[in-house]
């Protein structure tokens, strides 16, 4: 009863809040402290010491009083803490009621003992009763015995040597309210039949619940009963929503291996006959029934939706406070703010809303209801409303926000104001790392390191060298190596980490400045203090290449060599090890070198240095390697025992095809670290065409299989893992360019993975990423781009060009992905003609990767396909 007085206590709560903040003092500890402070009233009680307890008993609930507003104040209410108070609460009114019972039994006082125990027993329900019903989305607060009338009545009790008519007063009204809040949960239900025996169960008979063991065993569904829902899929689709209502109605649908599948679409069948009633309960069934369903927090929303739709905003707003509490990292967070908003503000309750549409503002900035909450909260302002503005903090917090979300340049203006109107280093400090952040995401990295330059005037003495090191990267990115230089220098005296990144990044630009020299001496230094890190690898590999581009091929032999030893980062094992053969063969030790390109055969032969190496042994026969992991010939025995892809195919089989990929990925996080399972869960990406999922998987886990070759390895795995869709299409616009189909195959499949609406952060679109504006697209339309065939036969007719222009596939390879104006420098400028050496000394890391990849895929699906 006295918590509708919650909000005006707090103008006078919160100060006190804000003192113990200063204090150190947490919320946590304070309701800890409580605890112990109700444990010594209880002991007092059942010692006889009535007036001590009482005043105990003030104490203790003035720390569960305060505890909230310290928690608001310090940002720190959080679910664990709510959770944390209320299971501290049901404790301390435990420990003082029993303290109270074995006062009485002592005196003997027998009606005392038998109403202290009726008491609890009320105090108890009261709470159950209140969190069961909000477990089935009943906000439940009527009744006028909560916990602080509970506290005030005992007291006084106590102080006043009432205690035995306090607790006549206790026990009447704790159990009347409890009373009623049952009586008022089955009233709010009433719209919900399905509900209804959930909350009375959960009410009277959870015990029985809880002893009744596990699910029964869900039967498989007939094959009749299966094409019936088929069939009411596919008429539910074209617009006829009633067999599917006939059909998923049933208890063996609502109940099946599809349950939460079926309670969605059904509460949409509903909503569209006009059974808003039905289908909120079908909706909220979802949630309730498959918490941990990907539907569960859709469900709850659609179900809020329906609530909206008749007008019943109190149970959207439980709806929506349900999904908030249990899905916070949820994607249906944002429109479920907005919409708690909303429904405050039907109900009258503008601070709320207020409130709301401000956490959607700083918590998710990014998302698409970020300015529907500005304007709505506007509109309140203009209305009357008080809307705080936000602290400086909050600010910050949302402008970083935002540039996590994308929203760079809203993010970098908020910043420098931010960073304009503060007068503390710290909150400057961020409001600047924002501001680089933001300019690096729009490629503007000179800005980028301006910014960060100021920023090292504001940054703590040991937190510069970091600063330093991220500008010179910056200045390396912009063109400005001179500049990079002297920032580097400034990065030399922080941690170990950042020294060692700073000393190599400073070798690498002597080193692309031709400063061979001192290139040198720096790489050698850094061998010299880091051998066994990753940037001690990577000089000796920059080593071998400046002993090999002055011709000096014993001494890239020996820098290589070095790099295949134990105690050496063994990310360039194999890389080494084929170039210390071509060093080897080119000082004429043909027979060290067959031993070094044998051993990347025995290791990884499928691999692109694999192909390199087999290439330079022709007579040698490449068998492969016996991989750790023994596949099935039919990739569906991989998943034939698994009920979670039972569930995928029957919702494939009735036509929930989208839904039935949605389950795949779910599978797929679930069977990380299983080959055989994720094997399985590819192929059946392979049947819906959805190849970028099933090469997602394939290079996250299974690519080190496919390097060994393994000659055991189904020809499904390497289906999968080198796909060939839209293949009529693809061999037409191939040959109508004059290209090699397998060669567009491995391009398709390095840039979008067969999908063909991918679109890149720059705007390429489609299977063959292509740029608008890039010639020959010019003037073609989104439309043609998007189109898998109109997309290869432009790609195609580009690749083939760029093939014309530089002669060889690797360059051309190497045009298309970074420009061919930027290739054109990059060829002019060689330092050698070995094509092989070139694309190792590719400057953009990306487009060098890219390369290896799509000559090996090329080798790769001549092998897979060629002659069939």
């Amino acid at each position: 009863m006295l918590g509708r007085y919650r909000e005006r206590v707090r103008a006078w709560t919160d100060p006190v809040g804000r003192a113990l903040f200063r204090l150190h003092l947490r919320p946590n500890h304070l309701t800890v402290i409580g605890l112990g402070v109700s444990f010594l009233a209880a002991s007092a009680f059942s010692a006889g010491r009535t007036r001590a307890a009482g005043l105990l008993l003030i104490v203790a609930g003035l720390c569960d009083f305060f505890d909230g507003a310290l928690a608001r104040v310090s940002g720190r209410v959080t679910p664990f803490g709510a959770f944390l108070d209320s299971v501290i609460d049901r404790y301390s009114d435990l420990l003082v009621l029993l303290g109270i019972v074995v006062f009485f039994a002592r005196m003997p006082h027998a009606r005392g003992a038998i109403v202290a125990m009726s008491g609890l027993i009320g105090s108890m329900m009261v709470s159950y009763t209140k969190a069961r019903a909000e477990s089935i989305g009943v906000t439940c607060t009527v009744g006028m015995m909560e916990r602080p009338e509970r506290m005030i009545c005992l007291i006084a009790g106590a102080l006043l040597g009432l205690l035995e008519p306090a607790l006549w007063v206790l026990t009447i009204l704790s159990n009347l309210t409890a009373l009623q809040r049952i009586l008022f949960t089955l009233r709010a239900t009433r719209s919900m039949p399905a509900l209804r025996a959930v909350v009375l169960g959960a009410l009277f008979l959870a015990p029985a619940a809880a002893g009744a063991g596990p699910a029964r065993a869900r039967p498989a569904i007939a094959p009749g009963t299966e094409r019936a829902w088929a069939d009411a899929v596919l008429a539910y689709q074209q617009g006829e929503p009633g067999p599917l209502i006939r059909e998923f109605a049933t208890e063996t649908a609502r109940e099946g291996p599809i349950g939460d599948h079926v309670r969605y679409l059904l509460a949409q069948a509903q909503a569209q006959t006009g059974d808003f009633d039905g289908a909120r309960a079908t909706a909220a069934s979802v949630a309730e029934r498959y918490r941990s369903s990907r539907l569960a927090p859709r469900a709850l929303l659609l179900a809020t939706t329906f609530a909206l739709r008749v007008g019943d905003d109190a149970q959207a707003q439980t709806l929506l406070g349900r999904l908030v509490d249990r899905y916070p990292d949820g994607p249906e967070l944002p429109e479920a703010l907005y919409l708690l908003g909303m429904s405050a503000e039907a109900r009258g309750q503008r601070e709320l809303a207020a409130r709301t549409y401000r956490e959607l503002r700083v918590l998710l900035p990014a998302s698409d209801y970020a300015d529907g909450a500005a304007d709505r909260l506007a509109a309140l302002e203009a209305a009357g409303v008080t809307v705080a503005p936000l602290a400086l903090e909050e600010r910050l917090d949302r402008a970083e926000r935002l540039v996590r979300g994308g929203v760079a340049q809203t993010a970098i203006d908020e910043a420098e104001r931010i960073a304009t109107e503060t007068r503390e280093s710290v909150i400057a400090l961020r409001a600047l790392r924002v501001v680089a952040d933001g300019a690096r995401k729009l490629g503007r990295y000179e800005a980028a390191a301006r910014t960060l330059a100021e920023a090292v005037t504001h940054a703590p003495a040991a937190e510069r060298p970091a600063l330093q090191l991220e500008r010179g990267k910056l200045l390396v990115r912009a063109g400005q190596p001179q500049k990079a230089l002297v920032a580097l220098d400034g990065a030399v005296t922080g941690g170990d980490a950042d020294v060692a990144e700073a000393l190599y990044q400073r070798a690498r630009i002597l080193d692309d400045l031709d400063r061979r020299a001192e290139a040198a001496t720096a790489y050698r230094a850094v061998i010299a203090r880091y051998p066994s890190r990753e940037v001690g690898a990577a000089s000796l590999w920059r080593l071998g290449w400046l002993a090999w581009l002055a011709g000096d091929a014993r001494g890239a032999a020996g820098e290589w060599t070095r790099l295949t030893e134990p105690g050496v980062d063994r990310g360039y094992r194999i890389v080494a090890l084929y170039w210390a053969g071509r060093a080897r063969a080119q000082q004429g030790d043909g027979a060290v070198a067959e031993q070094l390109f044998t051993q990347v055969l025995a290791e990884v032969p499928r691999s692109y240095y694999g192909e390199l190496a087999a290439a330079r042994l022709p007579e040698r026969q490449v068998a492969g390697v016996k991989g750790r992991v023994t596949l099935p010939d039919e990739p569906s025995q991989a998943v034939a025992a698994d009920a979670g892809f039972a569930r995928v195919e029957l919702l494939r089989r009735i036509g929930l095809l989208e839904d039935a990929v949605a389950e795949l990925e779910d599978l797929a996080e679930r069977a990380t670290g299983d080959p055989v399972r994720l094997y399985g869960i590819s192929s059946a990406y392979v049947k819906e065409e959805r190849y970028h999922l099933a090469l997602r998987i394939f290079r996250r886990s299974l690519a080190p299989l496919a390097a060994t070759g393994d000659p055991a390895l189904p020809q499904a795995f390497w289906e999968t893992f080198y796909p060939l869709g839209w293949r009529a299409e693809l061999t037409a616009a191939a040959q109508s360019a004059g290209l090699d189909p397998y060669l567009v195959a491995a391009v398709v499949r390095e840039e979008s993975s067969y999908y063909p609406r991918a679109l890149s952060p720059v705007g390429a679109r489609g299977l063959m990423q292509l740029m608008p504006d890039t010639m020959p697209m010019k003037g073609a339309r989104a439309d043609h781009l998007d189109d898998p065939a109109q997309n290869l036969r432009l790609g195609a007719r580009f690749l083939a060009a760029l093939l014309r222009e530089f002669g060889d596939p690797r360059v051309a390879v190497a045009a298309y992905n970074a420009g061919p104006k930027r290739v054109r420098q990059w060829w002019t400028g060689r330092r050698t003609d070995d094509l092989e050496a070139w694309v190792e000394l590719i400057p953009y890391d990306e487009t060098r990767h890219f390369v290896k990849r799509v000559v090996l895929s090329w080798t790769e699906y001549r092998r897979i396909y060629g002659g069939r």
